[in-house]
């Protein structure tokens, strides 16, 4: 058996969330992070981006042009150094709007990556947000589409693996149609995953692309829908060639409605992939 954990839309910031302060809620993730790898390690930890609100474009304004403060630099030496030791992975998302050379110097990571894993395994975690980098005004991000180049190549580089691909997100409605064509046709790929819309869902994307399915992978930060997706991350799980996924949940409390309200850990959204 082994494993892997993704997490995205962490959001280490100057926001208050449910009464929580993100020092705080950093704090607690790493404890999450660090409880889940005592219960049962894991080997490596993919994280999808939004780290921060360096470059965000609602009051209060991004952190970065406005006070020359990186949040994500904080998150690299706040959070990084605490969770377990094991290789961190991580892509930038739509807050996130750094260069490449930029994010290099900042994480030690590229915007987008290949990553073998096991004997039959391969990642390939893209870079949908490279357009408009390195703003001179704060930006939402540009959603630009998964590179149809660059995954071929990755899969002709390896070709007896099964495929996951990771982005912070994947907006089927600004895809390409030759991107609807390689997930459709290449049996390879097993699953698209993402985070971006702060919650944990499994989404079939329909013949267009296969019936395969985009996986969301939750949050560490504000919730879309609180009832449903609490702060989390997601498990990729490979044991006895069947391999699945699930959103795993620690205990929490947050502040909602002017009440405390705990959460009991466990998993939901779950899913056989082989």
């Amino acid at each position: 058996m082994s494993r892997i954990l993704m997490a995205s839309d962490l959001h280490h910031c100057e926001m208050v969330w449910y009464n929580v302060e993100s020092s705080d809620r950093m704090q607690r993730m790493i404890k999450a992070f660090n409880d889940e790898y005592e219960k049962e390690p894991y080997d490596m930890l993919l994280l999808l981006g939004d780290y921060s609100l360096d470059f965000w474009v609602y009051k209060p304004y991004g952190s970065f042009l406005n006070r020359g403060l990186s949040y994500t630099m904080k998150f690299m030496r706040e959070v990084v150094p605490h969770l377990p030791k094991v290789p961190i992975y991580m892509i930038a998302g739509n807050h996130e709007q750094y260069g490449n050379a930029n994010w290099k110097w900042i994480t030690g990571c590229d915007r987008r990556m290949t990553i073998p894993y096991g004997e039959d395994s391969l990642f390939i975690m893209l870079d949908n947000f490279g357009g408009n980098l390195d703003p001179t005004e704060n930006s939402d991000g540009t959603y630009t589409p998964a590179d149809v180049a660059y995954i071929r190549e990755q899969m002709a580089a390896y070709p007896n693996t099964n495929v996951y691909l990771f982005a912070h997100d994947f907006n089927p409605d600004l895809e390409t149609e030759e991107f609807e064509t390689l997930v459709r046709e290449e049996k390879r790929i097993i699953a698209l995953f993402g985070g971006h819309t702060h919650l944990s869902n499994i989404i079939p994307l329909g013949e267009k692309y296969g019936n395969k399915c985009l996986i969301r992978d939750g949050a560490f930060s504000y919730s879309r829908d609180i009832k449903t997706t609490r702060w989390g991350f997601r498990e990729l799980r490979f044991e006895n060639g069947k391999v699945t996924t699930a959103y795993l949940t620690p205990d929490s409390d947050i502040t909602l409605d002017g009440e405390l309200s705990h959460h009991v850990g466990g998993s939901q959204d779950e899913m056989v992939l082989i």
